[in-house]
């Protein structure tokens, strides 16, 4: 290992432990593990050395060697498109050893030096599966919400600025009257207002009518 890559090895490592996540950094010419942070070492209860010592084999080890299989393809192509601003993602299964059960893992490797025009060293923060868990369900609500604005903005398009406050209030669960009142419209007004608005959004429910509020923040 030259002085430009333990510089760069120890430069992560002063902030390793403020980083979320294992750290494990590759050399790419041996694809040995030069280093891996205090949580992934503590996780695989394994030393630096341990690993140096392990060589290419450290992949099957540890490593679902289905999944290692099924990565490389996409990690050599990632090497040859030698590209710092990109990044490679993909998922892991890993286990410190054969009686333990596989836990599933999120990676993204970086490279992070090149040398001589060529790919030296890749870094990869890898995160358990199961602690992104609200991360993946928050995103599953963003993207059926952006689905629904999609198909749902023509529809909404047709509302007219008086009838949105009048959706508001009947996705807040309020009546006819109580509409009116804090409209200043009749009651006959208010009533009209909402039975073009369930035509227009062809929602007639009180949770169809909060959907299309809430999507469109109007509440």
């Amino acid at each position: 290992m030259n002085n430009i890559q333990k510089n760069i090895i120890l430069a992560i490592h002063k902030v390793s432990d403020a980083i979320p996540g294992v750290i494990t950094i590759n050399d790419v010419a041996t694809q040995k593990v030069v280093y891996m942070s205090k949580r992934g070492l503590d996780i695989l209860k394994v030393t630096l050395d341990e690993l140096d010592a392990l060589g290419t084999a450290y992949y099957y080890k540890y490593f679902n060697e289905e999944e290692v299989n099924k990565n490389y393809p996409d990690y050599l192509h990632f090497l040859e498109q030698n590209d710092v601003t990109k990044t490679l993602t993909y998922f892991q299964q890993v286990r410190k050893d054969i009686q333990e059960p596989w836990i599933w893992y999120l990676s993204v490797t970086k490279i992070i030096l090149q040398e001589n025009g060529l790919p030296s060293l890749t870094l990869t923060l890898t995160q358990p599966v199961n602690e992104l868990s609200s991360v993946v369900n928050r995103l599953d609500k963003l993207m059926e919400e952006h689905l629904f604005l999609k198909e749902s903005l023509h529809k909404f398009s047709l509302i007219s600025e008086r009838e949105k406050q009048v959706l508001k209030l009947l996705a807040l669960g309020k009546t006819n009257d109580e509409i009116a009142k804090m409209l200043f419209i009749s009651i006959n007004t208010a009533k009209t207002h909402r039975k073009k608005i369930k035509e227009k959004l062809n929602a007639y429910t009180t949770i169809e009518l909060h959907k299309y509020a809430s999507a469109f923040r109007l509440i």
